[in-house]
């Protein structure tokens, strides 16, 4: 991999990029200052509604509808002290909009840079096409930075990103995926050697559909296969892909799953680090090569007339691990319908008492 461009001169950066006129940034993923934003304003409208139902509380059950002097201070004091908070709400947004930092906006330029230079382009998506366990339900993750290479074998790598849960922990997985020239059985390898627990499947996968493969591969990953299909695993697990799998990714999780084999990290990558950039090409030049010769030449027998078809295909029982999909059915529509509830108590609910509060204290009939 050439990486000359993570560690150029800043100067000359900027020139090679100013006649790139790309960037690998869509808008659509939010700045910190921009996290900063928001919560500024959420916590202004919680801020009315504490104070303004205070004092209105105090003007009806205490002043039997007759605002005090006492209630006009402290309304005259909270809404000096909401002037100023908008004020610098309006001041932070206005931040906000400025160009990144020059050190976070030299360290994007440096990394598409890279990824042009070796022959793969900075490609935007906001949803992942990726239908793997590692980021399901994939209509919720996001890919970015995200970079695709076309030709003979389909290449694209990036950092997947989603939650875990409705309100769950913001996650993210490095990920490299290649396409090969015809499916293979859905198969899983969870590495053993990259920080998880060992047996911590991204879902709900039936532990009997667990392989016992010779030698010491057991040692590196635990390899998962539909049922009955132990023997074709094998087949795409010839003893020269387990050794490539071993030397060369065995920090990866690896699933392979129609016609696509994804390499994923349980950590985002780091497309600044040379080291990174070592990984995919080592990856790309020996387990990913090997499995792609595997692939070719595989024919699932159970299939019949696979001679008289267009394309390769794969039998039912091989298409999907078992359990694999649990986060389908209602749980996509229950977990929307939660988070607009969410929305309506976060902003909604204090900004309806927030402005019955504040009508308590002004109207002292």
């Amino acid at each position: 991999m050439d990486a000359r461009w993570l560690t150029a001169p800043p100067a000359e950066v900027a020139a090679a990029m100013a006649t790139q006129r790309r960037s690998a940034r869509p808008a659509w993923v939010p700045t910190k200052r921009q996290m900063l934003v928001h919560l500024t304003w959420s916590l202004l409208l919680w801020y009315c509604f504490i104070v303004f139902m205070t004092i209105g509380v105090r003007v009806d059950g205490y002043g039997d509808n007759d605002t005090g002097p006492d209630d006009w201070r402290d309304l005259a004091i909270a809404l000096v002290v909401l002037m100023v908070w908008v004020l610098v709400a309006l001041l932070l947004q206005r931040w906000a909009k400025r160009p990144p930092a020059p050190r976070a906006r030299l360290a994007e330029w440096r990394q598409t840079l890279t990824a042009l230079a070796n022959g793969f382009e900075p490609q935007l998506r906001i949803a992942s096409p990726l239908p793997v366990l590692i980021g399901q339900p994939a209509g919720r993750a996001s890919v970015y930075p995200r970079f695709t290479a076309a030709g003979d074998q389909r290449v694209e790598f990036g950092n997947l990103v989603w939650r875990t849960g409705m309100h769950g922990r913001p996650v993210t997985r490095g990920y490299l995926a290649v396409t090969l020239p015809s499916p293979l059985p859905h198969l899983y390898l969870d590495s053993l050697a990259n920080g998880r627990t060992p047996g911590d499947l991204p879902t709900s996968v039936d532990r009997s559909q667990r392989l016992k493969l010779e030698g010491d591969f057991d040692r590196h990953f635990a390899a998962y296969a539909p049922s009955g299909y132990g023997t074709d695993a094998l087949y795409a697990l010839a003893p020269d892909v387990m050794a490539a799998l071993i030397d060369d990714a065995a920090g990866f999780d690896v699933e392979i799953i129609d016609d696509r084999v994804v390499f994923s990290t349980p950590t985002a990558a780091d497309y600044s680090d040379a080291a990174t950039w070592s990984r995919i090409e080592t990856v790309l030049s020996g387990v990913a090569l090997r499995l792609v010769k595997r692939a070719a030449a595989y024919r699932d027998d159970r299939v019949s007339g696979q001679h008289l078809r267009p394309a390769r295909v794969i039998g039912p029982g091989g298409r999907r691990l078992a359990n694999g999909y649990r986060s389908r059915g209602p749980w996509p529509m229950l977990r929307l319908v939660g988070w607009m509830l969410a929305l309506f108590f976060l902003y909604v609910v204090p900004g309806l008492f927030a402005f019955a509060g504040f009508m308590s204290i002004v109207d002292d009939k």
